[in-house]
C-alpha cells in the first residue's frame, strides 16, 4: 500500500500548489489552516453515505500540512554538510530514476519529487475493512476520487481507534503502515525517507521501484479504480526499476542491481500466481456458504480451517523467498487477503495491455494517459484487455 490520497483531496483541495509550496512559519499555517477547514466545509457537503465525518479529514489536514512544513529541497539536502554520504547517494540514484521515468517512461514531471521530507517514521497508516462473511472490500466513497478500498490516518493513534470501532462492529479489519504515498498533482508529492529504504543494494532497488511507482500514481489516477490504479502502478515500479538499470550501460553496479531488479519482477509475478487461487477459493467458499445459509459460528469455523492451509501453503511456496509474516504466521483474516489483491491485481489485465503495447512501458503509460481523459477509461482498459487475452492462443 504505497497511497494515501483521501486525506489530501478532500482534505486540502482548496489549497493551491504554489501557495503551499511558500509555506513558512506558524503564522502561514494557521492562516491555510483556516482556508482547509472552508474546503473541508465544501467537501463534507458532498459527502455521501458511509464516508467520515468532520473530524477525520480535520485530522487529515493537520497531519498533510505537518509534512508540507518540513519538507526541503532534495538539492539543500544533498548540498548540505550534515547529510551522509550514503543518504546523498540514494538521493542522486533516486533523482536520476525520476529523470528516467519523465523522459523515458513519460511519467509526470515538474516540481513532483524534488522536495524530501523525513517525518521519523511511516508517513501514515492505512485501514483495511471487510466483512466476516464475505471476501468484499469495506470501500468508501469520497468526491472526485470515487469508491477507495481504504481509509488513510496520519496519526496512529487515530488509526488504530477507527480500527477497534470497527472490529467491535464485527468487522475484518487491517491496518498496516504506509511508507509513502503521492498527491496525485494536487500537491507536490515529496519524497519521504521510508521511499529509500536501507542502504542495500536491494535497498537501492526498492527505492527506485518505490519512486517509479509513486510517480504512475501521480500521471495517472482513476476514479473508483483502485484495482487498476494499484497493479498499474506496480507494473510501472517493478518493470521500470528493471529498465532504468538496463539503460545504465554495462557498469558493474548497474548488472548487479540489475538482476535484483529483475529477480523482484519474477517475484512479484509469482506472489500474484499464487495469490490468485487463495482468493479464488476464498469467493467460492463465501458464496456456497450463502447458498446454504450457513450459520455464522460454522462459517467463522470453516473459514479458520482455510486460513490455516492458505498460511501453509505460503510458506510451502515461499520458504526461502518472499516474505510477509501475516500471511506466513497469521492471523489471516479477509481485510488481509484483500489489501493484498489491491496491490497484485492477478487477473492478467496488466500483462494483458502490456502485451497489447508490444511489451513497450512508455506506451503502457501512454495507454493509461489516454484512459485517462475518458469518461469510461477504467472500463475501457478492461475490455481492451479482454479483447487482447482473447487474440492470445
Amino acid at each position: 500500500m504505497r497511497w494515501n490520497e483521501i486525506n489530501v483531496k478532500q482534505s486540502l483541495r482548496s489549497l493551491s500548489t504554489e501557495a503551499l509550496d511558500n509555506l513558512s512559519g506558524d503564522s502561514l499555517i494557521r492562516r491555510w489552516l483556516r482556508r482547509a477547514s472552508l474546503g473541508l466545509a465544501v467537501a463534507l457537503s458532498t459527502l455521501q453515505e458511509g464516508c467520515y465525518a468532520a473530524h477525520y479529514l480535520t485530522q487529515q489536514a493537520g497531519g498533510q500540512l505537518h509534512l508540507l512544513r518540513i519538507r526541503r529541497h532534495v538539492s539543500e539536502v544533498m548540498a548540505d554538510p550534515k547529510t551522509s554520504e550514503e543518504l546523498r547517494r540514494r538521493l542522486e540514484v533516486v533523482m536520476q530514476a525520476r529523470q528516467f521515468g519523465i523522459e523515458q517512461l513519460g511519467l509526470r514531471g515538474g516540481a513532483e519529487f524534488s522536495r524530501y521530507v523525513d517525518p521519523g517514521g511511516p508517513v501514515a497508516y492505512n485501514l483495511t475493512v471487510a466483512p466476516k462473511h464475505a471476501l468484499q472490500v469495506r470501500s468508501f466513497r469520497f468526491p472526485l476520487v470515487g469508491r477507495v478500498p481504504y481509509l488513510g490516518f496520519f496519526d496512529l493513534q487515530d488509526a488504530k481507534k477507527e480500527s477497534k470501532r470497527f472490529a467491535d462492529a464485527g468487522f475484518d479489519v487491517y491496518l498496516r503502515p504506509v511508507g509513502a504515498y503521492s498527491t496525485l498533482g494536487y500537491l507536490i508529492s515529496p519524497i519521504y525517507r521510508s521511499m529509500l529504504s536501507d542502504f542495500g543494494d536491494a535497498g537501492e532497488v526498492r527505492a527506485v521501484e518505490t519512486i517509479l511507482h509513486e510517480m504512475a500514481h501521480s500521471t495517472v489516477f482513476l476514479p473508483g479504480a483502485s484495482d487498476l490504479n494499484e497493479s498499474f502502478a506496480t507494473m510501472v515500479g517493478n518493470q521500470g526499476a528493471a529498465e532504468f538499470y538496463r539503460s545504465r550501460g554495462d557498469i558493474t553496479q548497474s548488472e548487479r542491481v540489475f538482476a535484483i531488479a529483475a529477480e523482484g519482477l519474477r517475484d512479484q509475478k509469482e506472489f500474484s500466481s499464487w495469490l490468485a487461487p487463495q482468493l479464488e477459493r476464498l469467493t467460492r467458499f463465501y458464496r456456497r456458504a450463502a447458498e446454504v445459509k450457513l450459520p455464522s459460528k460454522q462459517l467463522i469455523e470453516q473459514r479458520e480451517v482455510i486460513f490455516q492451509e492458505i498460511s501453509q501453503s505460503y510458506r510451502q511456496a515461499f520458504p526461502q523467498g518472499r516474505r510477509y509474516k501475516r500471511l506466513a504466521e497469521g492471523p489471516i483474516n479477509n481485510a488481509l487477503m484483500l489489501s493484498f489483491a489491491v496491490y497484485h491485481e492477478s487477473s492478467g489485465l496488466q500483462e494483458a495491455l502490456m502485451a497489447l503495447c508490444d511489451g513497450n512501458l512508455a506506451r503502457y503509460v501512454s495507454l493509461y494517459r489516454e484512459a485517462r481523459g475518458r469518461s469510461d477509461g477504467a472500463d475501457w482498459l478492461r475490455q481492451l484487455a479482454k479483447l487482447q487475452r482473447r487474440t492470445v492462443p
